[in-house]
């Protein structure tokens, strides 16, 4: 029997006050779905921002500037559709290729929900012997329209509660279904507010229904659907796909146990707009809450499909008649009703404690780390006691909004006994992340105040991917980490527009240290990641966080030939540096082995499979080169720089400093790279009237800087862009001298082409850069190291 009592909700309707005082709680929390790249989290958490192919939704819907989000009671139903129509069309492209079809029900029962009719004999029987009431379901076909149905459903999925769990006791924890049939129920959350017509939770009835609650949602449509074509091979197992015998999920006793699922190709798929609906719901439940998965099902008159997400994609199941095979929707039923927090997805970190009927808020919740599996930094031992945190709720849970990838969730955090014996009792956050499987976190210790993680694959975390043969690409592949850090303050809680330039030149200095000592690039420079702390004399000390993205810095030569992949040009004939001239010699030089600070992970370094080639960052700060290229170019140095520049414009354009909130740099948050890319080429190309007219509503207090460190800036990027244009022209010249079979034009274009790629990629540089601010590229106090003349 589950220790909390779920129950259904209508989300379509219901007659609850939007006073409602239990609705307090999130008066602040609102559904600006703007991207993570444009919102920074609350000033209680560590900076963490992912990727992700982020929306600018409600374009049309909103008229503040303003990065807080309104209640969802004030959100119109005009707004709400343009909301959604946005969302379903991002959805489209993004998960594209991402969603895994045709799995079968009852493995996909066993593995998402580990349940076994087999291991429940009582169940079993009652499964088998499931009868739908006649008179019900035709009242649920009669029914005109997908509102109308919804009553002779929850009727139908009541009696099917009743026939499985008929005890008093028990049925409480399984049932109550309540349809009610005015006012609108609405989703809410940090991104959007969507209305899911059924979620399964323990909420009480009220209005807004906070997504990080919910434990299962299901969509109904009403299509006319006869029934599902493979029906009746579904229930007699017919389906391709592991066998039932054996599958019960275990977390391996060793490496050698871990289960390597083959990487299968699955051929593209258009999403259709059922599967856009279901899929937004399954992307809104992932970015709240501390989750692992998420799960549900979608009706379309009598046929029914599950479905289940995580960070590498969805599944969805075959398709089932459940008026023609009953017995399939009771195990369905039967599976939820008696499935615990983790087996919804919740993270298998999170405790409560007391042991809590309900799952309505963080009261009690703790993070609990074995210590068989912690690691502490600055320390050879393992810990003796698990290591336990208290999750603080005067501070918020926060989760990176998008279902695939990194996922990045930030929890306010106490240490609590042994945990507090070490690290003792400063403000500290939980970061959760799952990061493609190589990824190491070693350099942390160097930007920010690491405490503690635990590493776990998908086969020790329980998830059911890991467990379905269903890959992903090794490419593709992630890992969970969580880590304990200090807790800093979100960038826009600066005092002054004299902190907020001793922060930024903190971290200017800093990215050049670790890149200079260790040939570690950030790749997700942006305002989220920028914060800071206050030393012990009330001085604010600038600190880059979020490195999940960060990767190892190529070597002259592995950039030099993707310049010449990227122009198309020859690379002149040389010998191989690395290559030592004596023939009877087995030395080889090292020149272009990054040099590693103390404690730095060595494996960071090591070589590794090649990744494909990815856009990293955060959209309104993405090197211009980067968005422009249709391959995207190897990341460099320069990129990091460039991305640096853009925060710094984006603060002067568009910061608030008196309500210490960023405003909307829209065209630099539009949902197309060429869009973004062509609203920046405008800026650097357009003059300087241009230039300023970007910073037309900037700040009085910021005013200064503009001129002061935007500028000079400005001019450094535009040359760059200058000098690149100049290639390009040089290459169309190239181009068409090789179409007239003149040799000797094309020979001379290669040559200058070379030439002025050299001299573009040495344009902007660290000196450079800190010249244009006015600031020496080191200081006296600085320890040596070496330089970071990495364009």
């Amino acid at each position: 029997m589950p220790l909390f009592k779920p129950h259904w909700i209508s989300h379509y309707n219901s007659d609850l006050d939007t006073n409602d005082e239990t609705d307090s709680m999130e008066d602040d929390a609102g559904f600006d779905v703007r991207a993570s790249y444009t919102r920074s989290m609350p000033n209680i958490l560590m900076g963490s921002s992912s990727l992700g192919s982020f929306p600018v939704l409600r374009e049309k819907a909103r008229s503040t500037t303003s990065s807080k989000r309104r209640s969802a009671s004030v959100v119109t139903d005009d707004e709400m559709q343009v909301e959604n129509e946005d969302a379903l069309s991002h959805l489209k492209v993004e998960f594209q290729d991402k969603i895994h079809r045709e799995y079968p029900v009852q493995e996909f029962v066993k593995h998402v929900w580990n349940f076994d009719e087999n291991d429940h004999p009582d169940l079993h029987l009652k499964i088998e012997s499931f009868i739908l009431r006649p008179a019900a379901v035709d009242m649920y076909n009669d029914a005109p329209n997908e509102v109308s149905c919804y009553p002779h459903l929850a009727a139908i999925t009541d009696a099917l509660l009743t026939h499985l769990f008929p005890e008093p006791m028990v049925r409480a924890v399984q049932r109550n279904i309540i349809f009610v049939q005015e006012n609108s129920v609405t989703g809410t959350g940090e991104y959007a507010s969507f209305r899911p017509d059924l979620t399964w939770s323990t909420l009480p009835k009220r209005k807004n229904r906070p997504w990080d609650w919910l434990l299962l949602f299901a969509e109904v449509k009403r299509d006319n659907v006869e029934k599902a074509p493979n029906a009746k091979k579904v229930l007699q197992g017919n389906v391709p796909g592991p066998t039932l015998k054996n599958l019960k999920r275990k977390r391996p006793d060793s490496e050698d146990d871990d289960i390597e699922p083959p990487p299968k190709r699955r051929k593209q798929v258009a999403v259709s707009q059922h599967e856009a609906q279901t899929a937004k719901y399954l992307n809104e439940v992932l970015s709240h809450g501390i989750r692992s998965f998420a799960s549900g099902f979608f009706i379309n008159d009598r046929v029914m499909h599950l479905w289940y997400g995580d960070r590498m994609g969805l599944v969805k199941s075959c398709a089932f008649d459940w008026q023609a095979e009953p017995a399939l929707m009771a195990l369905v039923f039967a599976a939820i009703g008696t499935a615990n927090l983790a087996q919804f997805g919740i993270s298998p970190f999170l405790e409560f404690s007391p042991i809590s009927t309900k799952f309505e808020s963080y009261e009690g919740g703790r993070i609990v780390l074995p210590a068989s599996e912690v690691v502490i930094e600055h320390s050879q031992d393992r810990p003796s006691d698990d290591m336990t945190f208290k999750i603080d709720t005067t501070r918020r849970v926060w989760t990176d909004w998008g279902a695939i990838g990194r996922g990045t969730t930030i929890v306010p955090l106490e240490a609590i006994g042994a945990a507090a014996g070490r690290l003792g009792a400063e403000p500290l956050v939980a970061k959760m992340a799952w990061l493609h499987a190589v990824k190491a976190p070693g350099y942390l210790r160097h930007i920010v105040d690491l405490k503690c993680f635990v590493t776990r694959n998908m086969a020790e975390m329980g998830l059911p991917r890991a467990f379905m043969d269903i890959g992903p690409a090794a490419e593709d592949k992630r890992d969970f980490r969580l880590m304990i850090l200090r807790k800093y303050e979100e960038l826009e809680s600066v005092e002054s527009v004299d902190e907020f330039k001793t922060v930024f030149e903190h971290v200017v200095r800093a990215h050049h240290w670790v890149c200079a000592t260790s040939g570690i690039l950030h790749h997700d420079l942006s305002t989220s990641n920028i914060m800071f702390y206050r030393d012990t004399d009330g001085h604010a000390v600038g600190v880059l966080c979020d490195w999940d993205l960060a990767e190892r810095k190529l070597s002259d030569a592995e950039y030099e030939e993707d310049d010449h992949r990227l122009f198309h040009v020859d690379p002149v004939p040389k010998q191989d540096p690395t290559v030592a001239t004596d023939p009877h010699s087995t030395v080889k030089k090292q020149d272009n082995v990054p040099q590693t600070i103390e404690g730095l992970d060595e494996a960071i370094l090591e070589e590794r499979p090649p990744w494909p080639r990815y856009r990293t960052g955060t959209r309104p700060f993405i090197a211009l080169e980067v968005l422009l290229q249709e391959e995207p170019p190897f990341h460099r140095y320069c990129h990091d720089l460039e991305s640096l520049f853009y925060v710094l414009a984006y603060v002067c354009a568009v910061f608030d400093p008196e309500n210490h909130e960023f405003g909307r740099f829209r065209s630099w948050e539009q949902a197309s790279f060429y869009d973004i890319a062509s609203a920046k080429t405008m800026f650097f190309a357009n003059g300087v009237q241009y230039f300023l007219s970007t910073f037309d509503n900037c700040h009085e207090d910021y005013r200064p800087l503009v001129e002061e460190w935007v500028m000079p800036l400005w001019l450094l990027f535009s040359r760059a862009v200058v000098e690149r244009i100049h290639i390009i022209s040089l290459i169309t010249r190239r181009d068409s001298a090789a179409r007239l079979g003149r040799e000797h034009i094309v020979a001379k274009c290669n040559e200058e082409i070379v030439l002025s790629i050299a001299a573009w990629r040495k344009t902007i540089t660290y000196e450079a850069f800190m010249g244009c601010l006015g600031l020496p590229p080191h200081l006296s106090t600085d320890p040596q190291c070496p330089s970071c003349d990495v364009p």
